[in-house]
């Protein structure tokens, strides 16, 4: 797929200005750091040394963004000319597994697993295969999650399609089942080759501790940040990195 180039000024109300105000506090007593006339937290910003001048770019889940003609973006979902950003290429095809990215966080590196019909950061998948179907289960690896562009790698019959809730939540459907419980956008999120997977229109993602029905223990669910949804202070951003697979199936179904 051919990527397309797009003057900066497109993505104005998408990518994070680089503007940042002067921190009006004495200095020498901080940790604060400078780029240019701009005094910054290392925490939260880093210094983009550009042609023309420096540029504060921010930390968005524990990754510092990369700087563009004074622009900031990810190159997850992103690549630069140097003076103009092109859109990386969507995969049309073909499945993949998602890990969790975020270097401040315990969970980073951890695998996104489906169970409950829902999607969580680490743990296992859970999976079911039915014994009149033979030996075919054992060609599976049944504890990965591996998902296509909005549907489940199954080989039960029907499928098992994905899905994005009222809350946020991305959810997939039951085996044998078409029902979309609090259906806010159907189909899966957008996967760049190479790169990350995002909400349904590029929102970014972020997990929540719940804990599930019928359980004690606290786990962290998958959600995308979209429009009118407020999220607690105990969630915690993230990016999901795309890893293809060459395989068609995960299992038989997930449950």
């Amino acid at each position: 797929m051919k990527s397309t180039v797009y003057p900066l000024t497109i993505f104005a109300s998408l990518l994070v200005s680089t503007k940042a105000t002067p921190v009006p506090v004495d200095v020498s007593s901080t940790s604060l750091k400078e780029c240019g006339d701009q005094w910054y937290s290392p925490c939260s910003y880093t210094c983009r040394v550009g042609a023309d001048s420096n540029a504060l770019c921010p930390v968005v889940n524990g990754e510092a963004m990369d700087d563009c003609a004074g622009a900031c973006y990810t190159p997850l979902c992103y690549s630069c000319n140097g003076t103009a950003l092109a859109e990386n290429p969507r995969k049309s095809s073909g499945t993949f597994t998602l890990t969790a990215s975020n270097p401040d966080q315990a969970f980073d590196g951890q695998p996104i697993q489906a169970a409950g019909n829902h999607f969580w950061v680490g743990g296992h998948a859970a999976t079911y295969c039915p014994s009149n179907v033979g030996s075919i289960c054992n060609s599976f690896p049944n504890d990965t999650t591996i998902i296509g562009n909005g549907y489940m790698a199954t080989v039960v019959p029907g499928g098992q399609e994905i899905y994005w809730q009222t809350d946020g939540a991305l959810a997939f459907t039951q085996a044998h089942s078409i029902s979309e419980f609090n259906l806010s956008y159907y189909g899966g999120g957008i996967a760049y080759e190479g790169g990350g997977y995002f909400g349904p229109n590029g929102e970014d993602l972020i997990t929540c501790p719940v804990t599930p029905e019928g359980s004690n223990m606290t786990a962290w669910k998958l959600f995308a940040r979209l429009v009118g949804v407020e999220f607690p202070g105990s969630c915690v951003g993230l990016y999901a990195v795309v890893h293809d697979q060459n395989i068609t199936a995960g299992a038989w179904q997930y449950t």
